[in-house]
C-alpha cells in the first residue's frame, strides 16, 4: 500500500503520474504537479488521464484500455507511466 509515481518528461517540463493503491487495489491516479505551462501545451494531457484513470479504476488492469487514435501516442505515454509506478508498488 501507498502512494508510487512515475515521471514524465514533456519538452523541458517533468510531469509525474502518481498511483495509490492499497493491498489490493488501485485506489486513484493523478498527474502531478500539471502546471499551467504543462496544460497550455499539452492540452490532451489531463481529458486522456482522466479517461484512462476511469477505466483502470473499473477494471483494475491496465491492459484492453480503449483510447482514440489521435490519442494514441498520449495515452501509451500515460499507460507506460502508469505501468512504471505500479511496478515500483508491486516490488515493496
Amino acid at each position: 500500500p501507498g502512494l508510487y509515481s512515475a515521471s514524465i518528461v514533456l519538452g523541458s517540463q517533468n510531469v509525474n503520474v502518481e498511483v495509490a493503491v492499497d493491498a489490493d487495489r488501485i485506489n486513484s491516479i493523478t498527474l502531478v504537479p500539471l502546471s499551467d505551462t504543462v496544460a497550455a501545451m499539452y492540452p490532451l494531457m489531463q481529458p486522456v488521464m482522466d479517461d484512462l484513470a476511469e477505466q483502470i479504476l473499473n477494471t483494475q488492469s491496465t491492459e484492453n484500455l480503449s483510447y482514440s487514435l489521435e490519442t494514441r501516442y498520449t495515452s501509451q505515454s500515460l499507460i507506460s507511466a502508469i505501468d512504471r509506478a505500479l511496478e515500483k508498488a508491486k516490488v515493496k
